[in-house]
């Protein structure tokens, strides 16, 4: 008598099928917002967020697979709240700081609405961000033309340190 292992294969294509909607997005991210704004008025509890967002990172090959789409925009996300946190970058409205903060919260969360061990379980991390990145699209703009003037800024001083006297 052989037995056989049994298949996931059903399992991963109802995972896969399972991408939420838009309306459940919406209501994952109002029941998400309180916990964001107590992270957005405390610095060291968004730092502690942060640091365990990068630290996800670096336990996955999360650039790859469900995430690969929106990996950028995630790094973003995360250099936007490192430099708010550090009172580098303020110029962005509280309801934007706080969709970033949802996101952050959410990809960090191991249990959502498909948990991450699952397979295809950051389908949802990936739509969450995704609809967060549509919803504060310009403020994300406005920040990453503030990181590339602030670079040119630094060039710009690097090059005139280096220049003989």
């Amino acid at each position: 008598m052989t037995t056989s292992k049994p298949s996931n294969k059903p399992l991963e294509a109802l995972v896969r099928k399972a991408k939420p909607t838009k309306k459940e997005i919406e209501k994952v991210i109002e029941k998400t917002k309180s916990k964001a704004e107590e992270y957005a008025l405390d610095p060291k509890k968004a730092k502690r967020l942060l640091d365990d967002a990068v630290k996800k990172t670096k336990s996955y090959k999360i650039n790859r697979g469900p995430l690969a789409e929106v990996w950028s925009y995630l790094t973003t996300l995360f250099r936007l709240l490192r430099a708010y946190i550090r009172r580098d970058y303020r110029d962005i409205p509280w309801g934007s700081i706080v969709l970033v903060i949802v996101a952050i919260i959410y990809f960090v969360s191991p249990i959502d609405m498909i948990p991450d061990i699952l397979p295809g379980g950051l389908v949802d991390d990936a739509a969450v961000i995704a609809f967060v990145v549509a919803q504060i699209k310009l403020d994300l703009d406005n920040f990453l033309a503030w990181e590339v003037e602030r670079s040119d800024d630094e060039s710009d001083s690097e090059e005139v340190k280096s220049e003989p006297t």
